[in-house]
């Protein structure tokens, strides 16, 4: 009988994994600039951390179970892959799973049937060996530790020494993903399931008392919504290096000088922010109402204009007035927000959201006559790029970003029959090179601050409102603040609302 100790069987099926995903290392080749040594050095890390994968999944009753997954779904993926030039996501297994016997044969031919071959072959050898697990539990333990620390003190001691090279890499090129063979199908296959086959929950409404005070007041609320702007490069929040407020300070703003973000990534913390819930307790899962349907649904007028490559997470998907762009620039948003602002109700919130200083491309989000702060890091390929050209060229987004605010504060000024105000916060924040870390999407417990702690700043026709706002803008605040402030501005009236949360309240308190 074939027999095999658990660390050979882990690591032939590693080395398998790794020998299959050639599609996945000439992808990293071309896209590096055919650069052998960055290939190398990510195939090794590669190896590492499949082979932690596979240790940690390879347990008793189940090595097996998953060692045939991966031979069968690897060996099918990297076919469709290689002959076809097929990614496999969820629409795919949709496809698949609604195809016919006819299509099926057409796909059949001697290259699929040898693969298939190959495949059932080494699930054969998987079926028949016999796996030695060191006789005793706890011996077996020993040596999975062992193996699972080893492959993560590689992949670091890999990857973080060039974290400036494959960082923005990752970011810029996130297609990789697809290529990532079987892991990326066996997801896709999950998400084909929570798409399509898994039932949906009901969607849960909130604030079902909810209803406007009746006043005689006009109202106009622009919620401009950045991306990826860091407090820490802010002027009005006492950055030296570069004025990166040159605009709005001359616009008497108020700076919220201790506002942190509820994610690290716009997947979380845009969705997070117009939530009920509290950063605390808040889940992606959420199927629920959020304050703009709040406002939607109490009589004010809610228009949406996009220019974020993300969209609006959900966040916007029941307001009948949207719009979607697509541009490097942001000024462009201004084309459609003049002209809503020709066609006013008497409550108005128009949200804007922000391309703002989404990375690598620094360089792409501002136009020439931005590029103030040199020298510049024009290209995605932070490695090449110096400390303080990187943080001059985010500098220049930021810069670009503050002209922007400025220049709606201009047009709001000529609202003068209402009650007009902006407020302006990132989704998240940004690393730029501080120990080695770019970007952004780190787990929220470890993220250094950069990442969390972002800009909020507030203008208003209404004085009262204005010294609220500066009263409160040394306090411990976030984007769990949001929800009730937007509330709080139109005069809306539910159980759901908390004073001690909204921004322009004089019962407001410092976040717990």
């Amino acid at each position: 009988m074939l027999r095999l100790t658990w660390f050979q069987f882990t690591f032939f099926n590693s080395l398998m994994i790794v020998l299959l995903n050639f599609n996945l290392f000439y992808f990293v080749y071309e896209k590096n600039t055919q650069n052998w040594l960055i290939t190398f050095v990510f195939i090794v890390a590669y190896f590492a951390l499949v082979h932690v994968i596979c240790s940690l999944l390879f347990i008793k009753f189940f090595t097996k179970f998953f060692s045939i997954l991966f031979i069968i779904s690897s060996f099918l993926s990297v076919y469709f892959i290689s002959f076809y030039g097929v990614l496999i996501d969820s629409d795919m297994i949709q496809n698949v799973v609604q195809t016919d016997i006819k299509e099926v044969k057409d796909l059949l031919n001697l290259k699929l049937i040898l693969f298939i071959v190959l495949a059932l072959l080494l699930v054969f050898y998987v079926v028949k060996v016999k796996i030695d697990y060191y006789g005793s539990f706890k011996s077996h333990i020993k040596i999975k530790i062992i193996n699972i620390i080893s492959g993560l003190i590689v992949v670091c001691a890999v990857l973080i020494p060039l974290s400036k090279t494959f960082l923005p890499f990752f970011r810029n090129y996130n297609e990789i993903r697809m290529y990532n063979t079987p892991f990326y199908q066996i997801y896709a296959v999950y998400r084909y399931y929570v798409r399509f086959v898994k039932a949906k929950p009901e969607f849960k409404t909130i604030a079902n008392d909810a209803y406007r005070e009746n006043n005689h007041t006009k109202k106009l609320l622009v919620l401009v919504v950045g991306e990826t702007a860091r407090a820490a490069n802010y002027s009005l929040g006492g950055y030296t290096k570069n004025d990166t407020n040159f605009y709005t300070k001359k616009d008497n703003v108020v700076f919220f000088d201790n506002f942190s973000s509820c994610g690290t990534a716009t997947a979380v913390s845009l969705p997070c922010m117009f939530s009920i819930s509290k950063r605390e307790n808040y889940s992606s899962s959420e199927f629920q109402e959020n304050a703009m349907d709040v406002l939607y649904k109490t009589g004010v007028d809610a228009a949406w204009f996009d220019n974020n490559s993300g969209g609006c997470k959900g966040v916007c998907d029941r307001l009948a007035y949207k719009q979607k762009l697509s541009s490097d620039l942001d000024e462009n948003l201004l084309i459609p927000f003049k002209e809503k602002l020709n066609h006013l109700s008497d409550q108005n919130i128009i949200v804007l959201h922000l391309q703002g200083s989404h990375g690598p491309t620094y360089y792409k989000r501002y136009p020439s006559e931005f590029k103030k702060f040199t020298p510049t890091c024009d290209t995605n390929e932070l490695s090449k790029c110096d400390s303080e050209a990187l943080i001059n060229t985010y500098d220049n987004t930021l810069l670009y970003t503050d002209y922007l605010l400025s220049e709606i504060i201009k047009l709001l000024k000529e609202q003068k029959s209402y009650e007009s105000s902006l407020f302006y916060l990132s989704d998240h924040g940004e690393s730029l090179g501080e120990n080695g870390i770019y970007l952004h999407g780190m787990p929220y417990a470890i993220a250094p601050s950069y990442q969390t702690h972002i800009p909020a700043i507030f203008w208003s026709n209404d004085e009262k409102l204005m010294n609220l706002a500066k009263e409160h803008k040394g306090l411990k605040l976030s984007q769990d603040n949001l929800f009730s402030t937007l509330l709080g501005y139109f005069n809306v009236k539910t159980s759901v609302y908390e004073p001690e949360y909204d921004l322009l309240n004089p019962k407001l308190k410092a976040n717990p």
